[in-house]
């Protein structure tokens, strides 16, 4: 998570307090791909699946994510 940190910072991003969960999970996504468990493409297009699933789930009901094809 470090390097994540420090790469934010000489790009000069701000550090504000949602920003240390941005560091854990692009932490997170490059140790994932580093040690082969899933490619960048596949991680994208889960986030994208969860994001429509959470966008087309009413209030207040559970989010329902199918599994990966």
């Amino acid at each position: 998570m470090s390097e994540s940190i420090r790469a934010a910072q000489e790009a000069g991003y701000p550090d504000t307090g949602e920003t240390y969960y941005q560091h854990w999970l692009a932490a997170l996504e490059k140790l994932t791909e580093s040690k082969g468990l899933s490619a960048p493409e596949e991680m994208a297009a889960r986030k994208e699946s969860w994001k429509q699933a959470y966008l087309t789930t009413p209030h207040g009901q559970p989010i329902e994510l199918k599994p990966a094809e």
